[in-house]
């Protein structure tokens, strides 16, 4: 089985030849990234390029292991009472309800010790208190966050081992290859070689054996999946974007990355069916909404 929160939606636009459509179509794939991204792209024997040993290429969908450590990490945290936590008790207890007979074992499953993990997440901070014990705090959503547009020049494959921690409502944008990395279920901590690979993967699984797709069809997403490829290669320099509305995306390290305001959709307007529920004043803040997005769209043309 597949784990809803693992699905990933690529968007990509796909040219047909002009005897079957005389514009291009867009196609949405929603296709699932439980695959093991060991197996993805062009990496060593073991599926782990040599800068990244440790942790970071077992997080994310090709190793739910540590996924589901982070998730009882989470829950732990969140039913604690105090902001700060000492980090080793909280090991202990995730290797309680994990299972694990000893901490070797735990730090056998990350593929690290416990502080590098706990000090890799972009979501907790981390210091050591007056006895040097380490502790720990996981970052809350900032509910009046603003929309906000994250740009990342990757330069070099240093940057493709940047961990994201991505928000259920952000999508990650290619935009010289019109391709975007949707939403998810849930929040998503991974790598950005993780995020783009995964993609890589469900595309060429999409098409793998397949006999009843259009012959144009497979080749325009081939081309996508060699590019992609050659994004995980960094054969040169290119823009990721991470459209984040909710504003609670974090990347790790942040250093190069430039954040602009991001212009939502304006809202639609309520069905007359809805509209005639609502008291003369809901009416009116409803409308003057609608009218304040028209004036503002009509200002930024």
């Amino acid at each position: 089985g597949v784990r809803p929160e693992a699905a990933v939606c690529a968007r990509l636009v796909v040219a047909l030849p002009a005897s079957q459509s005389a514009v291009e179509h867009r196609v949405v794939l929603e296709l699932s990234s439980a695959g093991d991204t060991g197996s993805r792209g062009r990496m060593g024997d073991e599926g782990v390029r040599p800068e990244a040993a440790g942790w970071v290429p077992r997080l994310g969908g090709g190793h739910q292991e540590v996924d589901r450590i982070l998730d009882e990490l989470e829950q732990i945290y969140a039913s604690q009472p105090n902001e700060w936590l000492v980090a080793d008790p909280i090991a202990s207890m995730v290797m309680r309800e994990e299972g694990y007979e000893d901490e070797d074992e735990l730090e056998d499953a990350l593929g690290g010790s416990w502080e590098a993990f706990l000090g890799g997440m972009p979501h907790i901070e981390v210091r050591r208190n007056a006895r040097d014990d380490l502790e720990f705090k996981v970052l809350k959503p900032d509910p009046d966050a603003p929309p906000r547009r994250l740009t990342l020049r990757v330069d070099s494959r240093d940057d493709l081992w940047r961990v994201l921690f991505k928000a259920p409502e952000a999508t990650i944008l290619i935009p010289h290859l019109e391709f975007e990395i949707g939403a998810d279920h849930k929040r998503r901590v991974d790598t950005l070689y993780n995020y783009i690979a995964a993609a890589e993967w469900n595309l060429s699984s999409h098409i793998r054996g397949r006999k009843d797709l259009a012959a144009e069809y497979v080749v325009a997403i081939s081309e996508t999946v060699e590019q992609l490829l050659g994004l995980l290669d960094v054969e040169q320099p290119f823009d990721l974007v991470l459209n984040d509305p909710a504003g609670a995306s974090i990347f790790k390290p942040d250093h190069g990355v430039a954040s602009t305001p991001l212009q939502l959709e304006p809202a639609a307007r309520p069905p007359a069916a809805v509209m005639a529920d609502m008291t003369e004043e809901e009416e009116a803040e409803a409308l003057a909404a609608e009218l304040a997005a028209l004036t503002a769209e009509e200002g930024g043309s």
